[in-house]
């Protein structure tokens, strides 16, 4: 006979290997090197080196709104450490970077029209490379302010 309880245990285990596997983990506990796509509110977690990144991203205002909270990686049994919570608002096309000392990174892309955030995960030198080529691409479109202005980056015209 197939009990209710079977059937919650059974979905359960389901959408927990389901979001192992979009989230860019194996189901071994190891990240997957390369990229993965984020729809809003996705739970994106990864290991990279001695950090553990778990966070997720909102379309507000047609840019990225990325939350995440950054911990040492440690040992279960351990009092866990303090994290600190980054938040990041990304542009469409931009990109930010976090490296470990082990020479293991993310970095976060914003989508088209801020509807999706592609998480790349591999070696920091790999992954400068690809953020190179995107400031490459996108500098004549950079917009300096003077340091204290209170103009916003979208009311300043490009020069």
């Amino acid at each position: 006979m197939f009990s209710r309880t079977t059937f919650v245990v059974s979905a359960f285990a389901a959408a927990l290997a389901a979001n192992l596997c979009s989230s860019g983990q194996a189901v071994s506990g190891e990240p997957v090197e390369g990229d993965a796509l984020y729809r809003p509110i996705q739970s994106i977690s990864y290991t990279f080196g001695s950090k553990i990144a778990s966070g997720y991203f909102v379309q507000q205002n047609s840019v990225c709104r990325v939350t995440l909270m950054i911990a040492e990686k440690i040992d279960p049994g351990l009092p866990s450490p303090t994290a600190a919570r980054v938040r990041v608002m990304l542009d469409p096309g931009q990109v930010v970077g976090f490296d470990s000392d082990e020479g293991r990174s993310i970095s976060l892309t914003c989508g088209e029209d801020a509807a999706t955030l592609v998480v790349s995960y591999g070696d920091r030198g790999k992954l400068m490379e690809q953020e190179d080529v995107a400031t490459t691409d996108t500098t004549d479109k950079w917009v300096v302010l003077r340091a204290g202005s209170t103009e916003s980056h979208r009311s300043v015209p490009l020069r």
